[in-house]
């Protein structure tokens, strides 16, 4: 039998949000929602809405900002948090992480792919590549975001089993 997860999403831009949250600050309007992906017959994938999902699961988080602000923004960093129930897929983040970067704790972001050193048995130290699947936040960078646009930023988890 199968464990339910509620979605516990961790604190995003200052909010607590559920499976679907909004936030509005001076304008700058963010909504969150997650979606199970699944293939149907025809081959083709299929998003669903969901609320809680299931060990396996893969999920397409959707955080779309629209500017209400009446004038331009720059340089918005928005961060997504990966639920340590759940562990990112490399390369599924879009738009592209070229100008964004990742981190594998809290908020000390670095441009994938990262690395770390590690000592070996011998003393000697080697540098190695970090699997996405430790990265626990995302922070895409946003050049500029015009009055009356918005943006929709993705990315795709799987849910540990």
């Amino acid at each position: 039998m199968k464990t339910k997860y509620f979605f516990i999403f961790l604190f995003l831009l200052g909010l607590t949000v559920n499976a679907t949250a909004q936030q509005s600050e001076n304008g700058l309007t963010s909504v969150l929602k997650a979606y199970k992906i699944t293939t149907a017959a025809d081959g083709n994938e299929v998003a669903t809405e969901v609320t809680e999902v299931t060990p396996g699961d893969l999920i397409e988080y959707r955080l779309t900002y629209t500017n209400a602000t009446g004038g331009d923004i720059s340089q918005l960093q928005p961060v997504l948090p990966i639920p340590l129930q759940m562990f990112y897929l490399g390369e599924t983040a879009s738009p592209e992480l070229s100008g964004a970067s990742v981190s594998p704790t809290a908020n000390d972001f670095s441009r994938p792919p990262l690395t770390r050193q590690v000592q070996q048995p011998d003393g000697s130290t080697t540098t190695e590549t970090i699997p996405a699947e430790e990265y626990r936040r995302i922070q895409w960078l946003v050049p500029a975001l015009a009055a009356g646009e918005s943006i929709t930023l993705t990315a795709r988890v799987r849910v540990r089993s």
